[in-house]
């Protein structure tokens, strides 16, 4: 079974960027494709299929998934609650992990993982082949202690410990000493296609 285009940048969107669900509002104008919640026991997503001014007060909602619901204006149609959002911290490591998990982090010499969350201010929209990619340079500390030689890394969803979520090999290893530069990945350095990392150039020196 293969994996369409459009579901590629979908499963991206709920991983990496802004969520775009919002509590629903009386009196509010809808565009299609508008996304809300109820702010209640009830967790499905609603989207907004018909655009229109949503009512004084809110309807009964229909909550099985595909069912629609009329609110004022505006038709819903009931969806699933999506990937939700984690934090990420991308980590570098010098033994590469499995989808298990493992692998060798850099320790010490002020290393630390670096926060790069899942907004749309950090990540491109995915195009049609389910491509993203970062926006803004990842940069980490400045060594004070050699770190070794980096040969991957991971995207984690804790600042230590926690779930690998992501990882990847480098496209050529990088030795990392002390007094080198603050090891960096580029804008638009590390691509997620196909739901895998593509293997990104870390820079350890200033270009």
């Amino acid at each position: 079974m293969n994996q369409t285009s459009y579901l590629k940048g979908e499963v991206l969107k709920a991983a990496l960027r802004t969520a775009a669900v919002a509590a629903r509002a009386n009196t509010t104008g809808y565009l299609v494709g508008d996304r809300v919640m109820l702010g209640t026991a009830d967790l499905n997503v609603y989207e907004c299929v018909v655009a229109g001014t949503s009512a004084g007060s809110p309807p009964s909602f229909n909550t099985n998934i595909g069912d629609t619901t009329v609110d004022g204006g505006v038709t819903w149609l009931t969806l699933k609650q999506g990937m939700p959002k984690r934090p990420m911290y991308v980590a570098l490591l010098t033994a590469a992990p499995t989808d298990a998990g493992g692998g060798t982090e850099v320790v010490g010499g002020s290393y630390a993982r670096v926060a790069y969350q899942p907004i749309d201010a950090n990540w491109t929209a995915p195009t049609s082949a389910g491509d993203a990619s970062n926006k803004l340079a990842v940069t980490f500390p400045t060594p004070s202690a050699n770190w070794g030689q980096v040969v991957a890394f991971g995207i984690y969803d804790r600042l230590t410990g926690g779930n690998l979520l992501w990882y990847a090999g480098l496209t050529e290893p990088v030795t990392v000493n002390n007094g080198d530069a603050a090891p960096s990945f580029a804008i638009g350095a590390v691509h997620v296609l196909d739901g895998q990392y593509r293997n990104p150039g870390l820079r350890s020196t200033v270009p």
